[in-house]
């Protein structure tokens, strides 16, 4: 007779919620976890970055009433800022690089690098013909932040997309204009189509214009090598630390080696993997779906879920994850894909972590 395997689940609330933490544990066998049920709130999953149909576009994937995740090509100059008026904004560089003028000053976005811009902060952004983000606009502010010094190791990535557009920048959209008179768009969250509001400002009055002291320059720009916060193999003694968290959303990453050590329950929060780095087979109850970098699943609530590397012994796994308390709608195709892409990822380690070293 063939050994019937059995899995931990554990179930988690929101951290916001006045019951935060559940200490409800329980076994199944596994089988019984893997595909065993449907829901018409199951969403396929999707190539993000191949339902961009031209360059400069951007779309928004998941929407609530507190915040919009999407992703963009950023191909060339910007010719405006943009003053996002009454919500958040986060970038996460996924493929190619990106300088973002900001009035805090000037960031170099590279793969993996994960960017906190306040509300009311223009900016505008200078991509390669190949840079790909993701983004997200948050109503509630983000107020946990990890810093610089949470960065124990220090990595560079390279993502080379494979079957993609052949995109270029266009002529003159090379560089940005960095002197005279420019143009910035406001945007609120209520906007409407038909709403516009556009203001004229001096390039010296914007980049670098701004402080968060009255008397000294201090930037109020956070970014992260967001690959590079792991103390340990996430998942090997609790739940990772949020990179950035509101009352509504939050960001993690994860490395994990292996299959996760529990299979998940959360009961009031949505979820969507990112894959980033390495292979994976995703399992849940909804079914067992193949992750690989620039591939995306979303898990509703309720749904217990896990995962496990492919190779089960592959060390490459690398994966962020937003987390909502809001359901999320869907207001792009997700099978309309315009390529059938391929993503790449170089990695060069400058500085390897004390605790993987160790553990090597």
């Amino acid at each position: 007779m063939a050994e019937i395997v059995k899995r931990k689940e554990f179930m988690t609330t929101w951290h916001a919620h006045a019951r935060s933490y559940l200490p409800h544990w329980s076994e199944r066998k596994k089988a019984n976890l893997m595909g065993s049920g449907s829901s018409t709130r199951a969403v396929p999953p999707f190539r993000a970055f191949d339902l961009i149909a031209t360059p400069n576009q951007a779309l928004v994937l998941l929407a609530n009433a507190d915040h919009r995740i999407g992703v963009a090509s950023i191909c060339g100059a910007q010719i405006e800022f943009r003053r996002h008026v009454d919500f958040d904004t986060v970038y996460l560089q996924f493929a190619g690089s990106t300088l973002v003028e900001t009035e805090f000053g000037e960031h170099e976005m590279r793969p993996g690098d994960l960017m906190h811009i306040p509300e009311g902060i223009a900016h505008r952004m200078t991509g390669s013909a190949d840079a790909l983000v993701w983004f997200a606009h948050a109503v509630e502010p983000f107020t946990h932040f990890m810093s610089e010094e949470d960065q124990v190791s220090q990595t560079e990535f390279e993502v080379i997309r494979h079957g993609g557009p052949s995109w270029h920048v266009a002529p003159g959209h090379e560089q940005p204009q960095k002197s005279g008179k420019l143009r910035e768009r406001m945007i609120c969250w209520d906007d409407r189509p038909q709403d516009v509001t556009l203001i004229e400002r001096d390039y010296d009055e914007l980049v670098g214009a701004t402080s968060t002291q009255m008397r000294e320059k201090v930037s109020g720009i956070r970014k992260l090598r967001c690959f590079d916060l792991f103390k340990e193999i996430a998942g090997t003694s609790g739940e990772p630390k949020p990179v950035f968290r509101s009352n509504k959303l939050e960001i993690k990453t994860y490395n994990i080696i292996g299959e996760q050590f529990a299979f998940h329950r959360a009961l009031r929060s949505e979820e969507v993997r990112i894959q980033f780095r390495g292979k994976a087979m995703d399992m849940s109850e909804l079914g067992n779906e193949e992750a690989e970098p620039g591939r995306v699943t979303v898990i509703p609530r309720g749904i217990a879920h896990s995962v496990v590397t492919d190779p089960v012994d592959d060390k490459t796994f690398l994966r962020l994850n937003f987390y909502s308390h809001l359901p999320w709608s869907y207001p792009t195709d997700f099978t309309r894909h315009y390529y059938d892409s391929r993503f790449e990822v170089r990695t060069r380690v400058l500085r390897e972590a004390a605790w993987k070293q160790a553990a090597e």
